[in-house]
């Protein structure tokens, strides 16, 4: 087996051929050498070692995985830490030439351990066949578009990103995805209508004066128009790309109550924001003329609004989700 003597001269692995046992010394876990499933255990615990050059502490073989009330084995857990509380790459093995069927019930099995830990990778091998697939928490049961070439070398989840890790943490979060989902396509819509009311300021401005030449003339009713149109075009593009979700799949009476109250969520921060700035210049033309970056007087107390927007939103997401 390659590598077995090397592992044996680092202190990994101690085989006792008398007693027909291997003994993975990290963890001091005694197995039964001649069983061909351990072979195959063995062989995948040195290529991890030695090929996918993991710690040696951030590998566990046969490690217990509590799934609802009882707990079982998984054959092979890689961590991301050595305390072995963060999993990463859960592997079943089985032993050489098994049938389709068994392959399939090993990458099942796989995937059983990878939802109940949170695993993000899931590899079956039965030594001379191997399976690697991506862990997809909204698709759990996905076993063709999530499959992928090779599991990550260490290097690579050495070098992966802060933002790759939170977005997996992310996954495991629904209602927090699709408030920052929604929240992105408000703020994409109030960016393209600021853009366009900033650009086209004159033609508006001459269009609207003749009717609040009573009243003066006050950059806070653009701001209020935009918020209110961003906010009605999220809801027509919810309703059309996200039918599934709770906001919109709802019968029809509900549908205009929850379509309301998303409504006042959406504008009401905004609005607050916009009629309570300190600064009692903001909204003036004096200081839309002198103003270099025009689009920040709209932004500014929008982007003040978000945070209070965001929770709304997440709170309103998942109390449709509870009662759903």
């Amino acid at each position: 087996m390659k590598n077995l003597k090397r592992a044996i001269r680092d202190g990994y692995v101690k085989i006792n051929k008398r007693k027909d046992t291997v003994t993975y010394l990290p963890q001091g876990k005694t197995r039964k050498y001649s069983n061909p499933e351990e072979k195959i255990q063995l062989e995948t615990y040195l290529t991890l070692l030695y090929k996918y050059r993991y710690p040696v502490k951030q590998i566990r073989v046969s490690d217990r995985v509590k799934i609802g009330s009882s707990s079982r084995e998984a054959d092979v857990v890689v961590y991301h830490d050595e305390k072995g509380k963060d999993p990463f790459i859960t592997i079943e093995c089985k032993k050489r030439k098994v049938s389709k069927n068994v392959f399939k019930e090993a990458i099942d099995q796989g995937f059983s351990y990878a939802a109940a830990t949170n695993a993000e990778y899931v590899w079956a091998t039965s030594g001379d066949k191997n399976a690697y697939f991506e862990v997809w928490d909204h698709a759990i049961n996905e076993r063709m578009k999530n499959r992928v070439a090779n599991i990550p070398h260490f290097s690579q989840t050495k070098n992966s990103s802060a933002i790759h890790r939170f977005s997996k943490w992310l996954g495991r979060k629904p209602a927090l995805t699709d408030t920052f989902l929604y929240s992105i396509v408000l703020f994409v819509f109030m960016g393209i209508l600021t853009k366009l009311d900033v650009t086209y300021y004159d033609e508006l401005r001459s269009f609207v004066e003749p009717f609040v030449s009573g009243f003066g003339w006050q950059l806070n009713w653009i701001f209020n128009t935009i918020v209110f149109a961003a906010t009605l075009l999220s809801l027509v593009f919810g309703g059309i790309f996200m039918r599934s979700h709770q906001f919109f799949n709802t019968p029809r009476l509900q549908k205009r109550a929850s379509y309301f109250f998303l409504a006042l969520i959406l504008f009401l921060p905004a609005w607050y924001m916009g009629i309570s700035m300190s600064d009692p210049q903001w909204w003036s033309e004096a200081h839309f003329v002198s103003e270099p970056v025009k689009e920040w007087i709209f932004f500014l107390p929008y982007l003040k609004s978000m945070p209070f927007t965001f929770i709304l939103v997440f709170l309103l997401i998942t109390l449709l989700s509870r009662t759903a």
